[in-house]
C-alpha cells in the first residue's frame, strides 16, 4: 500500500530554468537569446517568445529570431511589478518561453523604489528583513515554480574580502570572485548558471576578439564545470534534454503543501481553521452537486474535471489540506469555470438572490440514482391490484 503523503522520484518539474552572468559586452544576452531559439525548436513551440527588456535592447536580436520564423513580445521595463505581471501573464499560456534581460536592472530598481517608499537615502540593516522576503516571494519563488521555460541575464560584479598583509601588518582589501549584482542567492535559483567572459587579442597583426561560457551550476551535473568557446545552444543541448525527459504531472503524484501556520496557532485558531475548511468543502460539495447532480458517470466525470481544472488535483484528501481561503477562492473560480464550460449558469431568484444552477440535460446514463433509465426512484409506483372480498362476506 503506497502512503499517499510521499511519491515516488520522478521530473515533476521539466521546464529549462537558466541564468547567464557576465560583465558587459561578454556576449550574455546573445547567448542566452541563442538558447532561447533553441529551446523554442525544441520543444515545438507555436507561441511567441517573450522578453522582459530592461535595457531597450531586444531591437538588436530581432535578426536572429525573424531568421528562425519566431514571433516575440517585448515589455521594455525595469519594474518588479511589470516583472510579476509579466510572469502572470506567462502562467496564463501567453508563451512557453520567458527571457528577461536584465534582472539585476529590476533588482536595483526594486532597492531604489524601496528607499523612496520609506524616504531613506542608504538601506538599514532592518530593512533587508522586509526587502529579501519580498523579492522571493514576487519573484524567485514564481520563477523556480511556474509551469513555462524561463531564462534571465545578469550583470556580474566582483566579490571583495580582506585579510592582513604579513610585511606591512595592515589589513587589504581584495578580488575574491566574481556574482551576480542581484539579491543573493538569485542567480542560483535556476538549474543552469553560466559566466560569460569576453577574451580578446589584439596587440598582434592577427587580432582576434572571442566568448567563453563556463557552467558555474548544473543540476544535472552532466555539463558542470565544463568551458565553451563562442557557445551555442547545442553546448547546452545535454542539460535540456535531462530537464525535459520523462515528465510527470505534478499534480498526479504531489499532494499540496500543508498550511505549517498552524503549527504556531493556538488550539482555540487551529478549531476554528478546522471548521472553516470543513464549511468551504461542504460549500465545494454542494456548488458540485448544483452542477452536476449524478453521482457516476458524466456527472461525475465533470465534477472531476472541475476540481482538477480550479485545484490541479482531483483528492478530495488533498483539497482538504488547502486553507479555508484558498478553498474560498476555489469556490468562487470553480463556478466561473462551470459557467465558462456552458454547463452552469446564473440565475435571479424571486428574492433578488443570485444562484448557480446546472444546464446539463437530465443523465441517461445514471444520475446518481443507479437505475440507469434517467428515471427517479422516488416516481410513484404503479398500485397492487386489489385483494378480491372473499365469498360471503359484505363489502363495509
Amino acid at each position: 500500500m503506497t502512503d499517499s503523503f510521499f511519491a515516488p522520484i520522478g521530473n515533476t518539474k521539466p521546464y529549462f530554468k537558466a541564468a547567464f552572468q557576465g560583465f558587459a559586452g561578454s556576449g550574455k544576452t546573445f547567448t542566452a537569446a541563442q538558447v532561447a531559439v533553441g529551446l523554442h525548436k525544441r520543444i515545438g513551440s507555436k507561441k511567441p517568445i517573450v522578453i522582459f527588456d530592461t535595457e531597450q535592447a531586444s531591437k538588436f536580436l530581432k535578426p536572429l529570431f525573424a531568421e528562425a520564423g519566431i514571433e516575440v513580445l517585448v515589455r521594455e521595463s525595469k519594474s518588479l511589478a511589470d516583472l510579476r505581471q509579466t510572469m502572470e501573464k506567462m502562467r496564463s499560456g501567453i508563451s512557453d518561453i520567458l527571457l528577461i534581460d536584465s534582472i539585476s536592472h529590476v533588482w536595483e530598481g526594486f532597492l531604489q523604489s524601496y528607499a523612496e517608499k520609506v524616504h531613506r537615502t542608504r538601506l538599514e540593516f532592518q530593512d533587508w528583513g522586509i526587502i529579501k522576503p519580498t523579492w522571493k516571494r514576487e519573484f524567485s519563488d514564481p520563477f523556480v515554480s511556474d509551469g513555462y521555460h524561463a531564462i534571465f541575464t545578469g550583470r556580474a560584479g566582483y566579490e571583495y574580502d580582506n585579510e592582513k598583509n604579513a610585511d606591512t601588518g595592515k589589513r587589504e582589501i581584495f578580488k575574491s570572485g566574481i556574482k551576480m549584482k542581484v539579491e543573493g542567492e538569485t542567480a542560483y535559483e535556476p538549474d543552469m548558471l553560466v559566466l560569460m567572459e569576453r577574451f580578446e587579442e589584439v596587440l598582434g597583426d592577427d587580432k582576434k576578439v572571442w566568448r567563453e561560457a563556463t557552467i558555474i551550476k548544473d543540476r544535472s551535473t552532466l555539463l558542470d564545470g565544463r568551458t565553451y568557446k563562442n557557445p551555442t545552444y547545442e553546448n547546452f543541448a545535454p542539460i535540456v534534454e535531462a530537464l525535459l525527459t520523462d515528465p510527470i504531472p505534478r499534480d498526479t503524484v504531489v499532494m499540496p503543501e500543508s498550511d505549517t501556520g498552524l503549527l504556531f496557532r493556538t488550539e482555540e485558531e487551529k478549531a476554528e481553521w478546522r471548521r472553516e475548511r470543513d464549511k468551504w468543502i461542504e460549500e465545494l460539495d454542494g456548488l458540485l452537486i448544483r452542477i452536476a447532480p449524478g453521482a457516476v458517470g458524466r456527472d461525475k466525470q465533470m465534477k472531476l474535471d472541475l476540481l482538477d481544472r480550479v485545484f490541479g488535483t482531483t483528492s478530495m484528501t488533498a483539497i482538504g489540506e488547502l486553507r479555508p481561503e484558498r478553498l474560498a477562492e476555489g469556490y468562487k473560480k470553480l463556478g466561473l469555470e462551470a459557467v465558462s464550460m456552458g454547463i452552469a449558469e446564473i440565475v435571479e431568484l424571486p428574492d433578488g438572490r443570485k444562484r448557480l444552477v446546472s444546464k446539463l440535460p437530465p443523465n441517461g446514463n445514471g444520475n446518481g440514482n443507479g437505475n440507469g433509465n434517467g428515471h427517479s426512484h422516488t416516481e410513484e409506483k404503479s398500485k397492487p391490484a386489489p385483494v378480491p372480498a372473499k365469498k360471503g362476506t359484505k363489502k363495509k
